[in-house]
Formats: structure tokens, C-alpha cells, sequence
């Protein structure tokens, strides 16, 4: 391993580069830098969900999804290294914001006096023409992991060796935290905008572990009539909320175009859900929350519904239904093969036309009008 100076600047300066760049951070990129800046050819990224389940693997010989020949199938399920590196990874609620190394060396992990025979080893001599392996553990649950592999007559990692590993977690790990504060700021940004062209005035964005990603003002003083002052202290960014969960519900089970409404006291929540994948198979979802008064009172000399009476066309029924059905407007262009520009002009038009200014008040109108589908 040449870890001299100039390698480990190169590789900063490069992986600063990736961050930036990257639509995926854990990547054949990353793989050969590691290679170019240090001579660590034989290196596995491994993807995982959240719940432990093998996705993907890249390997400087190409990229391989799961699927019923994959190599890894058959030692799976006796994977000393991956079970230990998933439960210490659960226990500890390890996310992207892990700075501190969690490595794990195969021979700390299986007993000498099987290890020859143990079938983690013998994979790793099938696949890899390797024998001994340290393992890097990375964001939620570990569904990242990063496997460096030595061959019998090279020998196990030397302390040195591990120290310079150490190393190496924090650059990669500062990288990957900063990747991903940078795509889940594009992410809200793009969520916030899609609830503001839908006329909504009170949300909050979260992700799949009960942390608040961004909440607006008005959002916030809802959830305080709710909840109490108390409730504010759980809605700073980033911070987890222990209400969150209930809120939920089965949303966190279910997949995009889906959106569940719950009422609680005079508020109507309506939860949608952001999806986002990776070609590597892992999905980090998101949940956009908006919050509305059960019964909103009309403006001042402003009928609720008061619109201009001129009926509405076929196309923008259909964008209207969808509407009702919590589609967000990409959605809906998805669906109706249109682009977003058109369905923006079409919500535009049945706004006018109904004389609503939101999508609660659009439900309530299909509602009274009785032409749901």
C-alpha cells in the first residue's frame, strides 16, 4: 500500500472532485482512484438495503446486480463479516454522518483454527484470489460496504497497514457525508418547489428515519397547536422527531404516486413520498408532508369555490383526478405522456376555472361536484 504524502493529497483532491460531480458516490471512480493513488487493486464495493438484503457489487472487473446466479448467493447466508459489520451497524444507528472508521479484518472475525476452511475465506479465494479482507461499514445500517483484499502470500494486514486504512475511512467518509448533504439539498430544493406550485402552504420534508429535513413557518405553528411549544424543539433540521413515526404510519411501506391523508384534530395532513434510486439498488426515500386547516375559512368576500364557471375539458379532468389521487405534477406527466409545462398549464386553468387556490380546496371541489371517478 503507498500511502506517501503526495498519494494521499492526490486522493483528497480527487475525491473533492467526485463529491462535487458524482451522481453516485460509491463508484468504479472511486475504485480507481484507489488503485491510482495507492496500488489497492483488489477492492469490492457491496450494496445493501436497509434492511440488510444484498443489492449489488462493483469490482474493478464491472458491476454485477443480485440475481439467482449471482457469486455472493452462495455464501450469504454465512457471511461471518457482513452479519457482524450489519448488526453493530444497527445497534450503533449508523448513518452518511459516520466519521469515525469502523473497520472489520476477517481474521478478528473468524476463529484461526477454522478460518482456512470457513466458506467467507473460500469465497474470497473463488472470487477474489484473496484470503484475508478488512471491511469499511458506510451509511444507513451499513448498506455501503468496501472490502480490501490481500492474497495468502502477500499476508494478513500489518497494524501499520490498519492505521493507514483508519485514515483512509475518514477522507472517504467526510467525502460521502458532504456528497450527501449536497444531493439531499438538491432533493428538498426540488421537493419544496413542487410543493409550491401546488399552492400549498404548510409542509415539512422528511426521510425514511424520522429526520427533518426542512419545515416552513406556517407548518411549524400548526404542528405547535397540535403538539405544544415543546413540538419546535424536533423540527430544527436534521433533528429526529419521535412523533414522526406515528404521523407516518404504513406511508414509510409505500412506494411513490401513493399519498395517505390523515386528520388529526382540524389539520389534514397529506403524505407523499420521494423516492430515490440508485442504479446500484438502493432506494433512500423522502416524504413531503403538507398540512391544511380541516375546514379553511373563505377570504373575506371571496366565495371558497367562486371561479369562472366555464366547464372543464377532458384533459384537464384527467390532470385534476390524478391530482386528487396525490400524483405530484411529474407524475402526472408520466401518466398522461404530456409534458410538466402542459400540466402546469393545466392546473393553471382548472385554478381559474374552480376557483380554488390549492390542491385541498381542488379536492373539496371534486368532492362537492361529485365527479370523482
Amino acid at each position: 500500500m503507498n500511502y506517501q504524502g503526495d498519494n494521499r493529497m492526490n486522493f483528497f483532491s480527487e475525491l473533492s472532485e467526485h463529491q462535487i460531480s458524482a451522481d453516485e458516490f460509491f463508484n468504479v471512480v472511486l475504485l480507481d482512484s484507489l488503485a491510482r493513488n495507492f496500488g489497492l487493486q483488489n477492492v469490492l464495493i457491496s450494496y445493501f438495503d436497509t434492511q440488510g438484503n444484498f443489492l449489488s457489487w462493483t469490482h474493478r472487473a464491472g458491476v454485477l446486480a443480485d440475481g439467482p446466479d449471482h457469486p455472493y448467493r452462495q455464501v450469504m447466508g454465512e457471511d461471518t463479516v457482513r452479519r457482524v459489520l450489519y448488526q453493530d451497524a444497527v445497534r450503533d444507528h449508523l448513518t452518511y454522518n459516520n466519521v469515525i472508521p469502523r473497520l472489520y479484518r476477517s481474521t478478528e472475525l473468524i476463529p484461526a483454527d477454522g478460518y482456512d476452511q470457513h466458506p467467507y475465506v473460500r469465497f474470497l479465494e473463488e472470487q477474489f484470489h484473496a484470503y484475508y479482507s478488512v471491511t469499511m461499514a458506510f451509511g444507513i445500517n451499513a448498506y455501503i460496504q468496501v472490502a480490501f483484499f490481500k492474497s495468502r502470500t502477500e499476508g494478513d494486514f500489518t497494524p501499520e497497514e490498519l492505521t493507514e486504512l483508519d485514515k483512509l475511512y475518514v477522507y472517504i467518509a467526510n467525502d460521502y457525508k458532504n456528497f450527501k448533504k449536497y444531493e439531499q439539498a438538491k432533493i428538498v430544493s426540488n421537493i419544496q418547489s413542487e410543493i409550491i406550485l401546488s399552492g400549498e402552504k404548510a409542509y415539512l420534508v422528511t426521510d425514511d428515519f424520522h429526520h427533518i429535513m426542512s419545515c416552513n413557518e406556517t407548518a411549524r405553528s400548526y404542528l405547535c397547536s397540535i403538539l405544544g411549544d415543546t413540538a419546535a424543539k424536533e423540527l430544527k433540521g436534521g433533528a429526529t422527531c419521535s412523533w414522526l413515526p406515528f404521523l407516518l404510519g404504513d406511508a414509510a411501506d409505500q412506494g411513490e404516486n401513493h399519498v395517505q391523508t390523515r386528520v388529526i384534530q382540524n389539520y389534514v395532513f397529506k403524505i407523499y413520498t420521494y423516492d430515490q434510486r440508485y442504479s446500484n439498488g438502493i432506494v433512500d426515500r423522502y416524504h413531503w408532508i403538507t398540512i391544511a386547516p380541516r375546514d379553511p375559512a373563505p377570504a373575506p368576500q371571496e366565495p371558497v369555490f367562486a371561479g369562472t364557471g366555464l366547464p372543464l375539458t377532458k384533459a384537464e379532468w384527467k390532470v385534476a383526478r390524478l391530482l386528487y389521487k396525490g400524483l405530484t405534477y411529474q407524475a402526472v406527466a408520466d401518466a398522461l405522456v404530456i409534458s410538466y409545462h402542459t400540466v402546469k398549464k393545466h392546473v393553471e386553468n382548472i385554478y381559474a376555472k374552480c376557483g380554488v387556490k390549492n390542491r385541498f380546496q381542488l379536492y373539496k371541489w371534486l368532492e362537492r361536484n361529485d365527479r370523482l371517478p
